[in-house]
């Protein structure tokens, strides 16, 4: 039964660990949430005791109908980010981990991903999951951002089984959004959660190296390359850094051949 229950949470957005006798709540959770986990068991009628950022689970039997609540567990108002620079190229650079977000803040759909985004040093502003009757979005805090996710999950693409095509929208604004095209037979809320939990998965798997290769790949003289990027578009600055990026794995292979 805990392994449901920890799947659910991981399922709605909480990033977590499973113990072998009680559930972590990781600290890319701000503390603030903890809270409204406690007051969701409570609504639901799921006993349990939190301790530390440790769920001990109380009831011996929970009932689907419950497990799909919590995956489901409605968003309260929705995350609206960009402060103290989000957006600016020193805060790319120098970040290991995004802001901290609220998961009550997420719609189901997207959570997860934009909890692995976060903790991978990538940061977004606002996010939907379309509730199923429109595109489920996620958008970026500035073009370098997007542009960083872009990369990373082209390297992965081709692996993962996404039910809906996945692109970019409004890249002649700052904040580009990540947007999935419908299909003719509508939307399908749980094939929107498989996509975006695939790619979760990615982003978490790697979080700390994935931060660690940002600023190997940008870092040095951030106010050089600040005045470089605001001179770019959106392709530019998309050229600009696969270039980049390329390089620096060209750099490695040759390290690594080196005797």
């Amino acid at each position: 039964m805990l392994d449901k229950l920890a799947n659910a949470l991981r399922l709605r957005g909480f990033l977590i660990q499973k113990k072998d006798d009680h559930i972590y709540i990781e600290k890319g959770n701000p503390d603030g949430e903890l809270f409204y986990l406690e007051e969701m068991f409570r609504v639901l009628g799921i006993s349990i005791k939190l301790e530390d950022r440790n769920i001990y689970l109380l009831d011996d039997h929970i009932e689907e109908r419950a497990i799909h609540n919590i995956i489901w567990y409605k968003a309260s108002n929705h995350e609206a980010g960009g402060g103290s620079g989000w957006s600016s190229w020193k805060y790319f650079i120098k970040r290991n981990h995004g802001p901290k977000i609220n998961t009550f803040v997420l719609e189901t759909g997207v959570a997860l991903l934009v909890k692995a985004l976060s903790a991978a040093g990538i940061v977004t502003i606002c996010s939907c999951d379309g509730h199923g009757k429109r595109s489920p979005f996620i958008a970026f805090c500035g073009r370098h951002n997007a542009i960083w996710f872009s990369i990373l999950l082209n390297e992965v693409k081709d692996k993962l089984k996404l039910n809906y095509e996945w692109y970019f929208h409004n890249v002649d604004i700052r904040d580009v959004s990540l947007v999935a095209k419908r299909k003719p037979e509508g939307w399908d809320l749980d094939l929107v959660l498989e996509d975006t939990v695939q790619m979760a998965d990615y982003f978490l798997a790697g979080a700390a190296s994935l931060s660690k290769l940002k600023r190997e790949v940008f870092g040095g003289n951030y106010k050089t390359t600040r005045k470089t990027i605001r001179e770019m578009d959106y392709e530019q600055l998309s050229q600009w850094m696969n270039n980049k990026y390329q390089t620096h794995l060209l750099n490695v292979i040759s390290e690594v051949k080196v005797p």
